[in-house]
């Protein structure tokens, strides 16, 4: 069995699953483009998938997987210090419309976490699964830091950010067109707000000024939960 390889061979078993996990990737991006680069086909969903599938036969658990590829997790903290580089770019259009930026992010970043925690009003669940719905909407290294600072559980906040980031891609294209919403900055903010990494890049495969948008959407909503969630946290407990 792999996993009994895996044990007697921690070094190279990472390296084969780094190998593997960045193969499966790349099969899903090559998936998607085949298909037409539609949404519902994100290579997320692919990859999620394939890995699942591997990592079931392979006879590796969740936990040894993790531990094989942790410095995947590493990389999340330098790729969101690299959020500021596409942020600087577009200072200027901060400056000019700083109200209409700061807005609409603010408001998206404040009903989702609110939404998701009234949809699960009449529903019985822990505490901590509670807590780490709460960052649903920040991109998974924000998540992950902040879900420990309130009580969440970073893995399952991880798994809701993903799944909600997939959900924005999937959808954004069909309530543009139901409340026909054309406004590439509108676009891009609400994708980058909502389905933070994900919709980002879904916003980047639309079009050049709805990627900007959506990574200013992503990076402000992204640093201002991460820090007013501890502290609500903080003042209430």
């Amino acid at each position: 069995m792999l996993s009994t390889y895996s044990a007697q061979n921690p070094y190279l078993s990472a390296i084969i699953w780094l190998t593997i996990t960045i193969g499966v990737y790349l099969i899903s991006l090559v998936i998607f483009r085949l298909l037409g680069r539609r949404p519902v086909f994100h290579p997320m969903i692919f990859c999620i998938a394939l890995l699942t599938i591997v990592l079931f036969y392979a006879g590796v658990g969740v936990t040894a997987y993790q531990a094989h590829t942790n410095v995947l997790t590493w990389l999340l903290g330098p790729a969101t210090v690299a959020l500021a580089v596409p942020l600087y770019t577009q200072l200027s259009s901060i400056r000019q419309n700083t109200l209409a930026i700061m807005l609409p992010i603010l408001i998206g970043g404040t009903i989702a976490p609110i939404l998701a925690l009234a949809g699960l009003y009449f529903v019985v669940l822990d505490k901590h699964v509670r807590l780490s719905l709460l960052t649903k909407s920040i991109t998974s290294p924000l998540a992950i830091e902040t879900s420990q600072h309130i009580g969440g559980i970073p893995g399952l906040a991880v798994v809701i950010v993903i799944f909600t980031g997939i959900v924005g891609a999937i959808f954004a294209s069909v309530v543009y067109r139901i409340f026909k919403i054309t406004s590439a900055p509108a676009q891009g903010l609400a994708l980058g707000t909502v389905g933070h990494a994900i919709g980002t890049a879904q916003g980047v495969q639309m079009s050049q000024k709805i990627g900007a948008f959506a990574t200013l959407g992503l990076c402000i909503n992204g640093v201002l939960t991460a820090i007013i969630l501890p502290i609500i946290f903080f003042l209430i407990s």
